[in-house]
Formats: structure tokens, sequence, C-alpha cells
């Protein structure tokens, strides 16, 4: 199967309610849709869509699987039951020429795929699922901020360090609220953008400077920044969001240690606003389909 058609089937396994999301949208464009052990299971999901005969999966031309793929080695756990089902018991009912997709697939998932002979292909490699997912995620890292903190935006010294996809969707946001932002990066290139887009910038060899001044923090960078020693320079009241994948960008033990407030806000989009996630891997998954044809 190598192309998409009316009599395209799609399997949709496991996950939060952006799979529940995903598979409304398939079912609304017209594909045969069957949905395994999802998380939940809410009002605007067709009962029909739902199976939980993981035989059927033979059927289907296209397997969706969650993201993340699988956590700590352990794949889902079976609807009223405290077994979990393992990704290769998942993988072995699919067929041989199905396409497979997940998200943030690691390498285990990818042995387990190719033991069987199939492989996987991670959708939130794709550049189109990174720019739009980082909308729901900047959204959130807003509502976080607004609702942990007993002041506006509006006026707030923010620092986002990093300057990815997901910082300059936020900077937008914050800058809209009428915050006054500063982008802390290492390239320059990065800097000189954010200036463009009329914010503060500073290297992050800087941030010993400007630490001091900041109301709330978001940090974008998935490796230690915030170190004791920065630490110790961020205000007691500075309010601290980590929006890196693992292992983030703060010292978490030290942090608390130091009493300063952090919170670690991973998945943000399957949290805040699961049906828009949804529809953007099922528009990722489409275009991956459309461009092996």
């Amino acid at each position: 199967m190598n192309s998409l058609s009316p009599n395209t089937c799609f399997g949709v396994v496991g996950g939060d309610l952006r799979q529940a999301a995903l598979a409304k949208k398939l079912s609304e464009q017209g594909f045969c849709v069957k949905a395994f052990f999802l998380e939940h299971f809410p009002q605007f999901l067709s009962p029909e869509l739902c199976c939980d005969d993981l035989t059927k999966l033979s059927d289907c031309d296209v397997v969706i699987l969650p993201l993340p793929v699988s956590i700590n080695e352990t794949f889902l756990n079976a609807p009223l039951s405290d077994q979990s089902v393992s990704l290769s018991v998942v993988l072995s009912f699919c067929k041989k020429d199905a396409l497979i997709f997940g998200g943030k697939v690691s390498s285990g998932d990818l042995q387990k795929a190719e033991q069987l002979g199939l492989s996987i292909s991670d959708y939130l490699k794709r550049e189109e699922m990174a720019v739009l997912n980082a909308v729901p995620t900047a959204e959130g890292a807003v509502a976080l901020a607004l609702s942990e903190r007993a002041s506006t935006l509006w006026e707030s010294n923010c620092l986002i360090t990093g300057f990815g996809r997901c910082a300059k969707t936020l900077a937008l946001l914050l800058k809209g609220f009428g915050a006054h932002v500063t982008i802390a990066a290492r390239k320059e290139g990065d800097l000189a953008f954010a200036r463009t887009l009329g914010l503060s910038s500073c290297h992050l060899s800087e941030l010993p400077v400007v630490l001091p001044k900041q109301e709330i923090l978001f940090n974008t960078i998935p490796h230690i920044i915030f170190d004791r020693d920065l630490l110790s320079m961020v205000p007691e009241d500075c309010l601290m969001i980590d929006l890196a994948s693992r292992p983030g960008g703060i010292d978490f033990e030290t942090a608390s240690e130091l009493g300063r407030k952090t919170i670690w806000a991973l998945s943000l989009p399957g949290k805040v606003a699961p049906i828009t996630a949804g529809n953007i891997i099922c528009q990722t998954v489409i275009n991956m389909i459309r461009s092996i044809a």
C-alpha cells in the first residue's frame, strides 16, 4: 500500500484525546477508521469506530500509533485491565505492507518493528508538524502563566531561552499581550531575528545580567541551562516554566531547594488542545502518505 484512496483503511491505536480527534478527522474525510485501545473515548467520537479486537488491525492499510509511541518500554494498558499491551503484540497484527506512523519513535520502537519486518515513520520529525504543534504548546504556556500568577502578562518581564519554533510562536503571543519579552539564545542569527520582531535579545552567556529582572521565565532548550549558579540569580517570585523535552533545561531539584517555583510543562498540545493537536497529526500523516506515492 503506497497511496491514498477512498478504500484506504486506517487503524488508530492507543493514545490520548489527540488520537480520538485524529480518528474523528479521518472518518470525516471519508476513510474507514478502526480505533483500538484509546485512553479516552469521548462523546465526539462515534462508537462505531471503536474496535477491541486487535486481529482487525490486519485489515488496516495505515496504522497510526500515539505520541510518544511508548513510555518506559510500555506501550499502553488495555481498557478495564491492568495488563499492558506491548508494542510488539500490536505490530504483530499489522499486515506486512501497512504504512505505520508514530510520534517520538524511540530506537527500541524501531527495533521491535524491524524484528517483524516492519518500519515506523516518525511524524514528529516532519517540519509542518513541528511548526503547527508549536501553536498549542505556546498557548498552553501562556495559559499556565496566567493561571499561576496574580499579575497580568501585560508589562511583565518575560524571558525565553532558546529561539526555535515554539519559542518564536510564544514570543509573538507574549508580545501581543503587551509583555516585555527578552530572547536568550546562542546563535547570532536567532538574536538578530528576535530584534527584527521588536524583541529584546541577549546571548546565553549574558543570562546573569538579565535574570534578576525577570518575572516569568520560559525555557525551550532541552538540556540543563539553569544550574545552581543561574538559579540563585532568578528572583524568588519568578515563575519558571520549562517547555523542553527530557531532560529539560532546569535543575528541578536545586530549584526546589532554593524555593523557586517551577513547572515542567510536557506534552502541552495533548493537554490543552487535543482536538487541534489531533487534526495536526492527521494532516501530517496524510502529507507523508502522499509524499510516498
